[in-house]
């Protein structure tokens, strides 16, 4: 969220307002990519178990590689929606037109790069995860439409925890992304940018500790002990961005 002298805010008010704010604003587009995400992995489990029960590894391994396709072109759109709507949201703050060709630029590229880390992933974690359950159901001696049907029970019980994750920590990335962005583009010398925490029981010990701390726009957050441009930013670790739910502030100077 980005602040400048037309809201006449204490500092602890901005801090309060931005993160509950960004929270709410995220959280109608969380629900919608999971619940996307669910109705994707659950169609999927079901097409799986059709191809295994026709004893028919072509019809799996193209299941295997649809997957992948059709999980890019969600990832796709679920980014393109959300950027965009945190665009609008910050431009809206500093009452300037829009940028899009910069805008686009840069999203496209975040969105290949984060499409593709979250794709391979998935189509890792799927393969391996399908033949561990292949492999007991021989040991086990079941037949193959049971086989099957673990198969598909396997991978929607995946889909929901897979759904809940990557709603919740891309939303956040992607919706920091694009107030990183914004910022970045407005070209305002001296602009500063200050990391938000909520204090409770479940925000990482690190992030808790960074909460406060403000750096140049250009510059980037220590949290954790790893350089970070924005909450979620997809250079950190996993234990560092997973299911982050902190925000960040950006002052102008005529707000200082």
């Amino acid at each position: 969220m980005i602040f400048n002298k037309r809201q006449l805010l204490t500092f602890k008010q901005v801090r309060e307002r931005t993160w509950y704010a960004q929270n709410r604003l995220r959280e109608p587009y969380r629900k919608n990519f999971r619940n996307v995400l669910k109705i994707f992995f659950n169609k999927f489990g079901n097409k799986v178990k059709i191809a295994y029960s026709n004893r028919s590894q072509i019809e799996l391994d193209i299941e295997l590689r649809k997957q992948s396709d059709q999980l890019k072109r969600i990832f796709r759109v679920q980014y393109m929606v959300i950027a965009n709507a945190f665009k609008q949201n910050a431009l809206g703050q500093f009452f300037v037109k829009d940028f899009d060709d910069e805008f686009n630029r840069r999203l496209e590229e975040f969105i290949d790069t984060e499409t593709g880390i979250w794709v391979t992933e998935i189509d890792d974690t799927t393969r391996k995860r399908l033949a561990k359950v292949i492999d007991k159901s021989y040991n086990d001696g079941l037949s193959t439409d049971a086989t099957g049907t673990a198969l598909r029970n396997t991978l929607i019980g995946m889909g929901v925890y897979r759904a809940n994750l990557i709603a919740r920590t891309e939303t956040h990335r992607v919706a920091s992304f694009a107030n990183e962005t914004v910022a970045e583009s407005m070209g305002i010398a001296g602009t500063i940018k200050e990391w938000v925490a909520i204090q409770d029981e479940r925000t990482r010990i690190t992030h808790a500790i960074a909460s406060g701390q403000k750096t140049a726009l250009e510059s980037s957050f220590v949290v954790g002990g790893e350089l970070l441009k924005y909450p979620g930013d997809p250079r950190g670790s996993a234990g560092n961005t997973i299911n982050c739910r902190c925000a960040a502030i950006y002052t102008t100077p005529d707000f200082l």
